[in-house]
């Protein structure tokens, strides 16, 4: 069995990491965790005191067993997941070899390089909620133009006056043209029967037996802009060309890491299009800062900054489009919305949760 160590992609400061197990690994309901120096033999352990800021480096290695925990364990998408914080992060240095014991059982790796520490803003103890931090650009913005304010002594100046335009002298109208003198109607009768005649003979030989057939095009998807690649699963033009949502989402949670995170969101988004109920509900969970779904936030990195009122209003299609699940989160979200006093709270309220 093989343990992976994920960054916390909710974290944006770093300091908490994900320790991935194969499904079924971990018995209990949560574990503990001890983390020894492959290299000098000996066992991490807490130097710090209890609520205190962990700092980065400077780690306390003694020759005793050291166990950190309980932490509670999840198990999601075919794995059991284990959430910790800087009490470990903040002190294994990247590339160092450890053996990490989780729940009794010794696993050897090399500390990867991209779970960066958290500088001195974490406290010692057990797992914390999973929450992602926001960051400024998440409200609402008024785009338009800002008028400037006037005080007392502002002189607006008028607009210009439109400047008159030129006097145009009409030009005398043309003399009328004498009317032409008409021509007896025996002289044009019989060619206008003529042309109809062969008009309609001309008609008849070159009208075709049976109209031509029309076949609609299907429309590809808007996505699908190369041909598919049986040797690699992953490709944007590979997962365009599966047939429905729940077997692109079954391929994507396949691929994992060898999918970015830009083509997800680009399938993801095109199935949403088409008020797929599963995809709106995961576009839903990815703006949910309660939920986490670890296969497509964690190994894939496609994370979202935390909205409610977005994470409602995907929720409110899924369950339009016959989600039984999503009625649940939404009505979550709804009793979240109501205790927000923000403007856009309170619309996303009126709109889905009425």
């Amino acid at each position: 069995m093989t343990l992976n160590v994920h960054p916390d992609p909710q974290e944006k400061a770093g300091g908490y990491a994900f320790l991935e197990l194969p499904e079924g690994t971990l018995r209990g309901d949560s574990v503990n965790v001890a983390v020894f120096d492959a290299y000098g033999e000996r066992w991490l352990a807490a130097d710090e005191a209890a609520g205190a800021r962990i700092g980065i480096g400077n780690p306390h290695w003694q020759a005793e067993r050291f166990e950190f925990g309980p932490y509670p364990v999840y198990r999601h998408e075919g794995a059991d997941w284990v959430h910790i914080g800087p009490e470990i992060v903040n002190k294994v240095e990247e590339y160092a070899p450890l053996r990490i014991s989780v729940g009794g059982r010794d696993y050897d790796i090399a500390w990867p390089d991209d779970v960066p520490p958290r500088a001195g803003a974490a406290v010692l103890g057990g797992i914390r909620p999973v929450a992602r931090a926001a960051t400024p650009d998440d409200g609402p913005r008024l785009v338009g133009r800002v008028e400037p304010e006037l005080s007392d002594d502002t002189v607006i100046a008028p607009p210009p006056r439109p400047k008159p335009a030129p006097e145009v002298t009409p030009k005398p109208a043309p003399a009328p043209k004498p009317a032409p003198a008409p021509r007896r109607r025996a002289l044009w009768l019989p060619l206008l029967l003529l042309l109809l005649v062969a008009g309609g003979a001309a008609a008849w030989w070159f009208w075709p037996s049976e109209p031509a057939s029309e076949t609609a095009a299907t429309p590809a998807p808007a996505f699908a802009t190369d041909e598919a690649d049986p040797e690699n699963p992953c490709a944007l033009a590979t997962l365009a060309a599966l047939p429905d949502f729940p077997a692109a989402d079954a391929a994507l949670r396949k691929c994992g890491k060898d999918v970015s995170p830009d083509t997800a969101l680009e399938v993801i988004e095109a199935h949403a299009a088409r008020d797929d109920a599963g995809a709106l509900q995961l576009i839903g969970t990815l703006y949910d800062e309660n939920s986490v779904d670890p296969r497509i936030e964690t190994l894939i990195g496609l994370t979202f900054a935390p909205d409610i009122a977005r994470a409602v209003e995907y929720y409110a299609r899924a369950a339009k489009a016959g989600s039984a699940e999503a009625k649940a989160k939404l009505a979550d979200g709804c009793t979240r919305l109501r205790a927000t006093d923000t403007t856009l709270a309170k619309g996303a309220f009126d709109d889905f949760c009425g």
